[in-house]
């Protein structure tokens, strides 16, 4: 049985557990273990020894896309773990701003070996039957979350179009599940990319939605549109907003549950 487990989140209902603006997920099975994401800060290591979770037992990491709260204890996990590989796309973008100026990329990047990164640009299987995706298409514009975002490119600063995200697609009983970091390429984008490989339906999806700011009415509209897919649980955290998955939850003929630092999810 594969288990995920919500290193860290935005919060978290148990004791000893630290919560940060961040996300960092674990998918072991069989004693194989990757980590989705690092979370802000080294938070997620700290609640990795509540968990008994040795960080050196962690053979892969892979990364959503440059945001400092998804890669912020990468060089820390890095220090305490000298064999793990780093899975990013070659359009993986470490300097990352809002359109004020502030930096929102990659922290530390002194610290974070380039020789351990490896290049993902298409489809890999990382473990059996869970693949790293790298392309995500966009076929339906209004579904994406641009906005405010810029990326450095030579002394320019243009628009992030988020080209450097990927997400996790796992198989099982002919069914896929999905965890996407915060689909900045809109959810249902990454839905519709994963069908589209694949060619199966959506079990599970798990992640953060980037809906925390959007209109209600948006969020209602979301629901709909992920009604058609069918999907038996959607899992949402993070940049969701506790406010939209209360919609969420009400609007979506789904199970729809939150994701909290802790929780575990069984496949």
């Amino acid at each position: 049985m594969m288990k995920i487990k919500l290193l860290i989140e935005n919060t978290a209902f148990q004791t000893k557990v630290a919560a940060e603006h961040g996300l960092s997920i674990l998918i072991e099975e069989n004693d194989r273990r990757i980590v989705f994401d690092t979370g802000q800060t080294d938070a997620f290591l700290r609640n990795s020894k509540i968990y008994e979770l040795d960080p050196d037992s962690i053979e892969s990491i892979v990364l959503s896309h440059g945001h400092y709260d998804h890669t912020g204890g990468l060089a820390s996990l890095l220090q305490v773990n000298k064999h793990a590989k780093v899975y990013a796309k070659s359009t993986f973008r470490l300097f990352k701003t809002k359109t004020t100026g502030e930096y929102i990329g990659t922290p530390n990047l002194d610290l974070i070996p380039q020789k351990r990164i490896e290049i993902v640009n298409q489809r890999t299987e990382i473990l059996p039957n869970v693949f790293i995706m790298p392309n995500i298409e966009i076929f339906d514009e209004k579904e994406t979350h641009f906005t405010h975002f810029k990326i450095k490119e030579g002394d320019e600063m243009l628009d992030d179009r988020f080209d450097d995200e990927l997400y996790l697609a796992i198989v099982k009983d002919k069914e896929l599940s999905i965890i996407s970091g915060c689909a900045h390429r809109g959810i249902t984008n990454i839905l519709r990319s994963a069908q589209k490989e694949f060619g199966l339906p959506i079990r599970l999806i798990l992640g953060g939605l980037h809906t925390s700011k959007e209109p209600d009415e948006e969020v209602v509209s979301l629901a709909e549109t992920l009604d058609t897919f069918h999907i038996k649980d959607i899992y949402v955290c993070h940049c969701t907003g506790i406010d939209k998955y209360a919609i969420l939850k009400q609007k979506c003929k789904a199970n729809v549950h939150y994701a909290s630092t802790g929780v575990n999810i069984f496949l």
